[in-house]
């Protein structure tokens, strides 16, 4: 095993109670050449003197005060206060597993890794247990990276991951003045520009923790301006890399399935939600055009919520 140092970046806002577990997990790592970078995002509680307290018995963990600037801006500050050759994020509500590092680590080096991601557990507001499992293992291009991400065939989040320090120097994080979803997609889709390889392993690496009151749980992200902007950014990153038009199609298909499934009150006489709903320039999946037909009838739509996802999935 490489005895390469691992920064693990832990941004914090607004999870006390959740905090010092997660630090814990980071403590906990089998590879014993981590260090630890917790970022306090202009925390309104207790967390950014947990975290102080935490780097006052550690030698091995730096503290980073900040005003908040949003969970993207965190982990970037927190990759510059990193020292690290690798690096992994967690957020500070969940929790790395024992061997997190160590297998991820040990993929980057033994295959010649850029990146390497694992899997995750899901653990719900009951305690139970899922494993979420990607769709597909295997060592990938960057190229074929991007694909995955474009097609949504991928379940890669930023945390769930050990790269190379260098790539996340990159311009690969959203503008910090603006929320928006799916943000993890959108990193990995610029972070395909600058890997060359990417392993993908199911195995898992972290408890995810559901929280049904986060801003992506209650749909707070997840307005018609925000797809826009967020859309705009992918268009003029597939655009500078001339890949715009191979993508197309694609890109038109997954912008489908976020207005059916992740708009609440569709408004369908915009003329961005017009332009998608129909467009007939591409062969589309069956599947997808019946979406794009459906969603043309918002109140159809919405009275056979229930089978929405079990029947397109």
């Amino acid at each position: 095993m490489s005895d390469a140092l691992v920064s693990i970046i832990i941004p914090v806002y607004k999870t006390e109670k959740t905090l010092s577990r997660c630090i814990d997990s980071a403590l906990a790592q089998t590879y014993p050449n981590c260090e630890i970078v917790i970022v306090d995002d202009g925390t309104p509680d207790h967390a950014g003197e947990i975290a102080d307290d935490y780097a006052s018995k550690h030698t091995n963990i730096v503290v980073v005060h900040k005003q908040n600037a949003g969970l993207a801006e965190a982990r970037h500050s927190g990759v510059k206060a990193a020292t690290g050759d690798y690096i992994i994020h967690v957020d500070s509500d969940d929790e790395l597993l024992p061997d997190a590092v160590e297998f991820l680590l040990g993929k980057c080096i033994t295959s010649n890794l850029d990146i390497a991601f694992g899997d995750h557990v899901r653990i719900n507001e009951r305690g139970e247990k899922n494993e979420i499992k990607h769709n597909k293992e295997g060592v990938l291009t960057g190229k074929e990276f991007l694909t995955i991400n474009i097609e949504l065939n991928g379940r890669c989040a930023s945390w769930g991951c050990v790269a190379k320090r260098d790539l996340w120097l990159n311009d690969i994080y959203p503008p910090s003045d603006r929320k928006l979803p799916s943000e993890d997609v959108l990193i990995n889709i610029k972070l395909s520009k600058y890997a060359n390889r990417v392993g993908i392993f199911n195995h898992p690496v972290c408890y995810y923790y559901f929280n049904s009151s986060s801003l992506t749980s209650t749909g707070e992200l997840s307005t018609l301006d925000k797809w826009k902007d967020y859309y705009s950014i992918i268009e003029n990153e597939l655009e500078s890399r001339d890949l715009f038009t191979e993508y197309e199609p694609a890109l038109l298909t997954q912008k489908i399935d976020r207005l059916a499934f992740y708009m609440n009150n569709l408004d369908t006489s915009d003329q961005w939600v017009k332009g998608i709903i129909c467009d007939k320039r591409f062969k589309l999946p069956a599947k997808t055009r019946l979406l794009q037909f459906l969603i043309k009838k918002p109140q159809l739509w919405e009275s056979i919520r229930g089978l929405k996802r079990r029947f397109f999935n």
